[in-house]
C-alpha cells in the first residue's frame, strides 16, 4: 500500500510553462488559476497535502525566478511517490521566451497576478502540513542503539480506522545531493490483534531481514487518525523519523 511506487507516477496540474502557453492574455491566465486553484481546494478539503505540496513548492519558485531573474523553471524528473523529493539540481533554468510588446506587458501584468496568489496556496499547504506534524508523535520503541544502521521499522494503529501499518524503512543519499530521504515499504496493514509486531517483521520483512544477531530500530507513531495516510501522513512520518535520526545521531556524534 503505502510507500510503495506509483504504478504511472504522477504529474502536476499545472505545467511550469503555463504562462506561456497561447494566447498570453491575462484574463485568459485568470481562468487557469481558477481551475487550478480549484483543484487544490478540492484536495486541501481533505487534508490531501501531497503532491500538492511539492508542485506549489515549483511554481512559487518559478514566478519568483521569473520576477527577479527574467528565466523559468522547469524539471525533467519523473515522480515516483506521492512525496518525491525536488532538489535544486533536478531543476533547469531557461530564459523566458521573447515576446513582442503587447505579449510582454500581458506578461507583466500576469505575473503581478499570478505570484500572491500562489504564494498564498503555497502557504495553505504549509499550514496544512504544521497542523498535521503538531497532531502527531514518533516515539523510539526498541533498539536505539541501532540507529546507526539507517534500517528500521516504524508503526501506526489508526485507531478510527482499528488497522495497524507497518512498514520498514532504509535512509539513502538522494542522487545529487549529500541529505538522505527515507524510503519506506509498507509490509503489513491489517487487525491490531491478528499478529504480533515481531512476527509480522519476522514474516514480511523484504528489505530487512532480522535474526538473532541483527536487530533494528522500531518507531511508534501516533495521533493523525482522521487525515489521509498516503498524501499526508505518511510523508509526515517519513520525515519525522528521518529527522529524529538525524538529531539523535548528530547529538550522539557531538559527545564523541
Amino acid at each position: 500500500m503505502s510507500g510503495r511506487k506509483l504504478k504511472k507516477g504522477f504529474e502536476f496540474l499545472l505545467n511550469t510553462d503555463w504562462l506561456f502557453q497561447t494566447p498570453i492574455d491575462l484574463e485568459h491566465k485568470q481562468y487557469v488559476l481558477l481551475s487550478y486553484f480549484q483543484k487544490l481546494n478540492e484536495r486541501f478539503d481533505k487534508f490531501e497535502v501531497y503532491p500538492s505540496f511539492i508542485e506549489l513548492s515549483l511554481h512559487f519558485a518559478n514566478v519568483r525566478t521569473m520576477i527577479g531573474e527574467n528565466k523559468m523553471l522547469s524539471t525533467d524528473k519523473k515522480f515516483e511517490y506521492f512525496d518525491d523529493e525536488l532538489l535544486v539540481s533536478d531543476l533547469k533554468y531557461n530564459q523566458v521566451p521573447e515576446l513582442n510588446i503587447d505579449d510582454n506587458g500581458q506578461y507583466q501584468e500576469i505575473l503581478k497576478y499570478a505570484a500572491p496568489k500562489i504564494y498564498d496556496y503555497f502557504n495553505i499547504a504549509k499550514s496544512i502540513w504544521g497542523l498535521v506534524n503538531e497532531s502527531i508523535s514518533v516515539q523510539l520503541r526498541r533498539n536505539k542503539n541501532e540507529l546507526s544502521k539507517k534500517s528500521g521499522y516504524f508503526y501506526y494503529h489508526n485507531k478510527k480506522e482499528k488497522t495497524l501499518y507497518v512498514w520498514e524503512y532504509k535512509l539513502k543519499k538522494t542522487k545529487g545531493s549529500v541529505e538522505y530521504r527515507n524510503f519506506s515499504n509498507s509490509i503489513y496493514s491489517g487487525p491490531k490483534d491478528d499478529l504480533t509486531l515481531n512476527e509480522i517483521i519476522n514474516n514480511f520483512s523484504k528489505w530487512n531481514k532480522p535474526d538473532a544477531n541483527t536487530k533494528y530500530p522500531i518507531f511508534e507513531v501516533m495521533g493523525g487518525d482522521e487525515y489521509p495516510l498516503e498524501q499526508t501522513l505518511l510523508p509526515i512520518f517519513k520525515r519525522r523519523i528521518l529527522s529524529y535520526i538525524n538529531q539523535s545521531l548528530s547529538l550522539k556524534y557531538d559527545r564523541v
